[in-house]
């Protein structure tokens, strides 16, 4: 995976092109699945377009079926992760400060 919780990432893929560039919170980790397989959240049928690991992502501007959201999911390739200094792995040091 790309993505890790409490990352920033920015949005380089959507099936709602108005998402993609769109800097958003990667909060909550979904889980694994297939192509077209389904997962249930509010009593609302989530499909997953790719086989990815998908996450629960926040931001104020997203664009959903339903609407405008600040909440939606996202397949995690579909995700840039978003470091201080360009950095990819964290230190502790980095980790301690955000915290």
């Amino acid at each position: 995976m790309k993505c890790r919780e409490g990352d920033l990432a920015k949005i380089i893929y959507s099936i709602r092109s108005e998402n993609i560039g769109r800097i958003v919170k990667v909060c909550e980790y979904v889980g694994k699945f297939k192509e077209k397989e389904q997962f249930s959240f509010r009593n609302i049928t989530c499909v997953c377009p790719i086989t990815d690991h998908y996450w629960w992502i926040e931001a104020e501007d997203l664009s959903i079926m339903f609407g405008p959201s600040q909440r939606a999911y996202i397949a995690d390739s579909w995700l840039e992760p978003i470091y201080p200094n360009g950095d990819k792995v964290f230190s502790k040091e980095v980790v301690d400060i955000a915290a």
